[in-house]
């Protein structure tokens, strides 16, 4: 397993190491002092199983900096290391494995490691047919859900979607519970979510969707839910 910290503070990458020597495996320690010298190596041709990125950085944000790792190594886990819990949903929103507030301790490694080994378990799956074919496809690959004149639209990452003639209630009755209709009609992952206001749901696509007004405030409080147990995995 190859293994990227990147961190400003050098005392900050030692203490990371250490816990990281703590746990016996077969993996390789690169570290990184700054957001854009890691951005560089991995468009150089570096890859990395894991990043251990901290959020505040001398003139950089490692937020922006794990977004840009996303783009370009999407198989990349990423784990935040910060001093306190102000980003925590934000990093939850571009799908962090984990988000550690300093000192990192190697009890929290080996809680970083095992959410690694939970991703990598099979994921859910949705069979369907479409267009004569049966389809499986990968239910954290889909975005949202909606109903469209007796037919169903399922937008998937990629920019790939498939409609079919099924129901609308049928199709969300096969989905896990990582699934929330947030209106009528439509049924959205709730990992795909951007950023949920007090009337709004902004996917990470750039859609955005009204609140089912009489039940924004249930809507609003499953999905908080849903981020905390995420983050919170034991």
């Amino acid at each position: 397993m190859r293994i990227a910290v990147c961190d400003d503070d050098k005392d900050e990458i030692s203490k990371l190491q250490w816990a990281l020597f703590d746990i016996q495996g077969n993996y390789r320690v690169d570290t990184y002092q700054s957001g854009s010298t890691l951005i560089d190596a991995v468009k150089q041709g570096e890859k990395y199983d894991l990043l251990f990125c901290d959020i505040y950085m001398n003139n950089e944000n490692g937020i922006d900096t794990a977004t840009e790792m996303q783009k370009i190594s999407p198989d990349t886990a990423i784990v935040f290391t910060t001093t306190s819990t102000e980003h925590a949903v934000q990093a939850f929103s571009i799908r962090a494995l984990h988000y550690i507030v300093k000192p990192v301790r190697s009890e929290d490694i080996v809680e970083v490691f095992r959410r690694l080994a939970v991703k990598q378990e099979p994921r859910h799956t949705l069979t369907l047919r479409i267009d004569r074919a049966v389809n499986v496809l990968y239910q954290d690959e889909i975005i949202r859900v909606e109903g469209q004149d007796h037919k169903t639209v399922i937008v998937c990452k990629k920019d790939t979607v498939f409609s079919i003639w099924k129901p609308f209630h049928e199709v969300c009755g096969l989905l896990d519970d990582t699934f929330i209709q947030i209106k009528k009609g439509v049924s959205v992952n709730m990992s795909c979510i951007s950023k949920m206001t007090a009337r709004e749901c902004i996917l990470k696509d750039g859609s955005i969707f009204l609140l089912r007004r009489d039940m924004a405030k249930e809507i609003r409080q499953t999905y908080l839910d849903y981020v905390e147990k995420e983050l919170n995995k034991s």
